[in-house]
């Protein structure tokens, strides 16, 4: 193997993005580190360390099958410094003319059905989104935590969603005191950017998050929270003597906010107090029906619109009239982009054999999910970071990982063929193509 990443242009040029990560092993595990990586990204479909042993890893490099079980469900990947690198080179892709704009933390969980009990950490899970009849789930349930950078595509600034981390969750474990460790974690790799915002849908705003995002000074926080949160005007200084109140009256959301028709939703902001943050927070409330209490939806947000206005005016593509005139919508807007961690849900489900795993300890399949996403993370970073691959650069992930894949593969097959057609002596004229074929599959 070490012959042919020196020799070719695909695979060498993946192996050099890889090897942050594969110093933070020993040399014979980040080697079967880069196996599994470049595995990931050469087959289509993964179920098991067996089928990627017999379909790819026994064919490229001498060593057994049960070396990369035992480095999945035996090995202490250092999990927290592979996201730690994965942030770096998020960043490093980052134009110096888009620094002052946001860099987002998108936070959620997502669910995966598994049929078997003797999974680690297999339990029944509500499930919201369930429509075969049952409101639960038996499998696993994984945090996770992605970062959005903006980057330029053609002329326009998009934030490209990159994930972080994954964290099993086991029945004795809070997912809130997951996402606290997460993004904690996180933050220690954030500390130099101006301004970091999470997302987060409205199961998140509670307790640890909360509490973590008031820890930094640079982390705020827009999320959607429940339309029966309670919230205050702001108090009006009475002057009589005495402490000031803290709150000013309570507020309902179809008397006292004023709604403008936008589209087809009803729209309006208002800075409130709620019993969420110690400060006044900005609070979006939209409708389709302003008679329907139940068509109401909240949004709240600890950054103001005029900051928020500043920081997005410095890019050419936000300096139009009519963006000035929505500026106030901006909280809504950036909320918007948390859908990207769910395409991300998506594509891994579909594409990258993200539930086809059979490892049964929590320590395996984490490290099988997070090598996952360090692939996934590859193939949307490195046409930025690398121009040798720019012309994917505006390309979804699941094209790039099909060029990589078949990339990866013709790479692997010249050279076996070189080392072949050297090692031995043959004539063209007298060549058996099927006795070469069997012998290139026994050697392989």
């Amino acid at each position: 193997m070490e012959r042919l990443y020196q020799k070719t242009r695909v695979i060498s040029r993946v192996r050099e993005y890889y090897i942050p990560y594969m110093k933070l092993l020993t040399k014979p595990s980040g080697e079967k580190l880069l196996m599994l990586l470049l595995s990931v990204l050469s087959m289509q479909t993964i179920t098991s360390i067996q089928h990627i042993y017999k379909w790819f890893l026994s064919g490229v490099i001498k060593v057994s099958q049960n070396a990369y079980y035992y480095l999945l469900s035996y090995t202490e990947m250092p999990l927290d410094k592979f996201a730690a690198v994965t942030i770096v080179k998020a960043l490093s892709v980052i134009e110096e003319k888009l620094k002052k704009l946001p860099v987002l933390l998108l936070l959620d969980d997502t669910l995966q059905a598994k049929f078997g009990t003797k999974f680690e950490c297999y339990s029944t899970i509500f499930d919201h989104a369930k429509r075969d009849g049952s409101s639960y789930l038996k499998g696993h349930c994984f945090v996770a935590l992605t970062i959005c950078v903006p980057v330029m595509v053609g002329k326009r600034v998009k934030y490209l969603n990159i994930p972080i981390r994954f964290r099993l969750k086991s029945e004795n474990e809070n997912k809130l005191s997951i996402a606290s460790e997460m993004i904690r974690e996180t933050m220690k790799s954030l500390s130099d950017v101006h301004t970091v915002i999470l997302l987060c849908d409205s199961w998140y705003p509670k307790g640890e998050v909360l509490e973590t995002v008031e820890s930094y000074r640079n982390l705020e926080f827009i999320a959607n929270v429940r339309s029966d949160t309670a919230m205050f005007a702001i108090p009006q200084a009475t002057g009589k003597r005495g402490r000031p109140a803290k709150r000013g009256r309570k507020l309902n959301i179809q008397d006292d906010f004023d709604f403008t028709l936008v589209g087809k939703y009803f729209m309006s902001v208002k800075t409130v107090i709620t019993n969420l943050f110690k400060n006044s927070v900005y609070m979006t409330v939209t409708s389709t029906n302003l008679d329907n209490r139940k068509s109401y939806r909240l949004f709240i947000s600890t950054v103001s619109t005029d900051k928020l206005y500043a920081m997005f005016a410095s890019a050419e593509q936000f300096q139009s009239d009519e963006f000035r005139r929505f500026s106030g919508l901006l909280p809504l807007y950036i909320y918007s982009l948390r859908w990207n961690i769910e395409v991300m849900f998506y594509e891994l489900k579909t594409f990258w054999s993200f539930g086809e795993y059979m490892i049964r300890s929590k320590q395996g399949i984490e490290n099988f999910i997070n090598i996952i996403s360090v692939s996934y993370a590859c193939v949307n970073l490195i046409p930025l970071s690398d121009s040798f691959f720019s012309d994917f650069s505006q390309a979804s992930s699941l094209t790039t990982k099909c060029f990589f894949g078949e990339a990866i593969r013709k790479e692997i097959f010249f050279s076996q063929f070189a080392s072949f057609a050297l090692n031995y002596d043959f004539s063209f004229h007298d060549f058996d193509s099927i006795d070469f074929f069997n012998f290139l599959s026994e050697t392989a």
